[in-house]
């Protein structure tokens, strides 16, 4: 992660990432759960689960893609008012 970032949007960089790893591990688990098991009303719990924490992956990875596009102009480099800020 770039240092020269305002600390808020190292965090919310941060906050992503974590959040997607964890629901990545949470929505394995749950399918892990869910198979062999007999009972449908568990499995189907299970693969609830599943669909939930898959979405919120995806959520997270969503919302680092978009902070960091947002910090990005032409050629890569910061837009004016986050390099005054850093």
């Amino acid at each position: 992660m770039n240092e020269n970032l305002p600390p808020q949007i190292q965090k919310a960089l941060a906050e992503c990432i974590a959040g997607a790893q964890i629901a990545e591990r949470k929505a394995s688990d749950y399918l892990k759960l869910s198979q062999g098991e007999a009972d449908d009303s568990i499995y189907e719990a299970c693969r609830s689960m599943h669909r939930f924490y898959s979405s919120m992956h995806e959520f997270f990875r969503e919302e680092q893609m978009a902070i960091s596009a947002l910090l990005r102009v032409d050629g890569g480099k910061l837009l004016p008012r986050m390099a005054e800020a850093a």
